[in-house]
Parts: C-alpha cells; sequence; structure tokens
C-alpha cells in the first residue's frame, strides 16, 4: 500500500484536535485547533507575516502594557532623578490606568486616540497629557527596537492643541534689582541671569570649577532630588559638558567667594556652610524678593529666560545663545527663544540695505536709482 502523503505540511492530528507547526530562524512555535481548517489558516498567517518581515515571537508579544514599562523604566539609565520622577507620575495618573492590563500587541492607534479624546473631554490638563503621550510613544518604540511590535501605535496619533506659554524675562533693571533684594545670594541670582545656568547646575558649582584668569564657568555636574528626596549628584539635563563665559563686573564677587576655600567646596552654600537646597533658597531669599520687587509670574527659572533675552537683544548668534544655554541643539533654543529674533527683522534689513545701496552721503543715497528705475517702481 502507498504511502499516504502529507499534502499539509506542518499540519498533524494530535489526538481529538489538529496541531500546526511553524518555524522561524530555527525555532518552531505550534498550536493546537479544533478543526484542521483553523490549523492551516494559522500557519499560512504566520508564513505571510514572517515573509513580511512582521512576525512577532508570541513568547515577547504577550507581555503587557504594564510589565514592559516596568522593563523599559528599569534600562533608562540615561536620564535625571527628576525626570524618572515625572516618568513615574505620569505613568501612574495616566498610562497604566488606560493600558496597564492591556497585551502591547492589542494596543492599536485608534486606541490611543480614543484615550486622548475622553482624557480632554475629562478636562485633564492638555501639558500633562502631551507629556503622557510623549512617554507612551517611547515605551512602545523601545518595545518595536526590542522585537515585541512591529510598528509604534502611538506615532501618528492627532494632540489637542495648546498654546505655548509665555516665557517670563526680566529687564536688566529688573535683575539688578531682584539680585540686590536676595542680599547675600545678590552674585548667584546675578550669575543665573547672564549665564542660564539651571538650578542643579548652579547647586553642584564647586570653587575648582570657576577660572578667574579665563572669566569662565566648567558646568558638567547637576543636582537633583531623588525619588526619596535626596539629592542627587549627576550629569548636566542635556549630558552635554559645557564652559561658557561670565561677565568681568562678577569677578570681583566670585573672588570673594572663592577665597580661603578648598577647591571640592560648593560654590554657594546655605549660612552656615550648610548645603544650597531649592526650597530652603526659594522660601527665605527668592520668593520675598520677588514680594519686595512686586515681580509677579517669575519663578527662579524665568531667569534663564533672562540670560537668552538679554543675549538676543545684543544681537547674540542663535549659536552662541545655544552654547551658553546647553540646549542639545540650535532647533531646541529656536523653538523656544526663536520668537525674540523676528522683532529684529527690520534692523537687519535696515543694514542690509545700508550695505548695498549706501555710497556716501544721504544725496548720494536717495539717488543711486536710475529716473526710470524710479519711475517704473
Amino acid at each position: 500500500m502507498p504511502k499516504k502523503v502529507n499534502r499539509n505540511p506542518g499540519i498533524g492530528k494530535r489526538g481529538d484536535k489538529w496541531q500546526a507547526r511553524a518555524f522561524f530562524d530555527g525555532s518552531e512555535i505550534s498550536k493546537t485547533f479544533a478543526t484542521q481548517d483553523e490549523a492551516i489558516r494559522w500557519k499560512r498567517e504566520q508564513e505571510r507575516a514572517m515573509e513580511r518581515g512582521e512576525w512577532i515571537d508570541p513568547s515577547l508579544s504577550s507581555i503587557t502594557f504594564a510589565e514592559w514599562s516596568t522593563k523599559w523604566l528599569e534600562a533608562k539609565t540615561d536620564i535625571t532623578p527628576s525626570t524618572r520622577r515625572g516618568y513615574i507620575a505620569r505613568l501612574n495618573t495616566h498610562l497604566l490606568p488606560a493600558f496597564g492590563d492591556s497585551k502591547l500587541t492589542s494596543i492599536t492607534n485608534n486606541e490611543i486616540g480614543q484615550w486622548i479624546a475622553k482624557s480632554v473631554e475629562n478636562g485633564d490638563g492638555l501639558t500633562a497629557l502631551k507629556q503622557s503621550h510623549g512617554v507612551l510613544r517611547q515605551i512602545l518604540k523601545a518595545a518595536v527596537l526590542d522585537g515585541r511590535l512591529i510598528r509604534n501605535a502611538a506615532e501618528g496619533v492627532p494632540l489637542p492643541r495648546t498654546k505655548p506659554k509665555e516665557q517670563t524675562a526680566l529687564t536688566l533693571v529688573q535683575l539688578r534689582a531682584l539680585a540686590k533684594e536676595c542680599g547675600e545670594f545678590q552674585t548667584l541670582v546675578l550669575l543665573a541671569g547672564t549665564t542660564g545656568m539651571r538650578w542643579g547646575e548652579i547647586a553642584a558649582l564647586q570653587c575648582k570649577d570657576v577660572s578667574l584668569l579665563n572669566k569662565t564657568l566648567y558646568v558638567g555636574k547637576a543636582i537633583s532630588t531623588g525619588l526619596k528626596g535626596e539629592r542627587v549628584l549627576g550629569g548636566t539635563k542635556t549630558h552635554q559638558n559645557r564652559t561658557i563665559p561670565f561677565s568681568k563686573e562678577l569677578l570681583p564677587a566670585l573672588t570673594l567667594l572663592i577665597e580661603n576655600k578648598n577647591p571640592e567646596s560648593h560654590l554657594f552654600q546655605m549660612p552656615g556652610y550648610g548645603t544650597l537646597e531649592y526650597n530652603n533658597f526659594m522660601t527665605r531669599y527668592f520668593r520675598p524678593a520677588l514680594e519686595r520687587c512686586n515681580l509677579k509670574g517669575v519663578g527662579f527659572h524665568s531667569l534663564r529666560h533672562t540670560t537668552a533675552s538679554l543675549l538676543i537683544s545684543q544681537g547674540t548668534p542663535i549659536t552662541t545663545v545655544s552654547k551658553i544655554l546647553g540646549h542639545a541643539s540650535t532647533q531646541m533654543t529656536l523653538d523656544v527663544y526663536g520668537h525674540l529674533y523676528e522683532d529684529d527683522a527690520m534692523t537687519y534689513m535696515d543694514r542690509l540695505g545700508d550695505s548695498l545701496f549706501y555710497t556716501g552721503t544721504d544725496k548720494e543715497r536717495t539717488n543711486i536709482f536710475p529716473a526710470t528705475l524710479k519711475e517704473s517702481v
């Protein structure tokens, strides 16, 4: 009797069930079904996915969003403690309640869009919602790179429009007045308002980071607050070290601060040689000084915006402003402060006109066009 030919390789009877087997990179996956047709259909779907490069190992894709977000956060070693706190807040407040129990492969673009629409309807803050979507996009992107997803379902989801937050910047007069009202921290405020250093960067400054000869500061560290409120010394926000100049007018004050101190000592300290602490400084010095100066809507970060505004008003190139502020790219600087350059458009156009048409005297300038050309204009 001739041997019976299996017309469906990979499909076999196992008791009263039908088993389908598919092979990928030397590995075998199998699944049992009640009927032969179901087994054949499943096997063909797996093979078509493999041919398109869209096949996902079920052992990887079966993980839930909550499980994967935990793994993702554990692998994030390139973020500051404050950034980690923000990620955890976004996960706990928005993402885990919405997607925590869902399998990664079950989260769709439409589902994410509906979540955003419902959140907006419920009155959730648009800024926080956008930040949560950004975290979601990062998590799903990591899953794609890890071979757990074919595509990132968070990409291309329409987001609600938000009005850009107006950046508060001080004038030179306001900056000097505020610094004076901060008493013994006058130099700190002037330094922050003219160098654009972040609070954590200033808190981490050591005496050895100041070059009195070159009038520069080396910024390579920042202090942030950990998950349990502890102070953590790490890299800067953009993980970029930079050397920035300071005004020669600050030289005498910085010289006094460094005098008789160990090079490893922090440049700024709370009274009694205590470590510089944000909440303590803001409560005891900065906010009372703001009230005395009648300055509203101003925070410590406003001093960073003040630096950018003052530099731009002096005609400083965007590349230099970006370098001083420690932005990751000039595009980031333009996104935040580009509007400050718009007011200078006419000034630069007039300069261009002066260079192109001015030949010596005002009379010569007005007569530079031929009479026929003037008439046609």
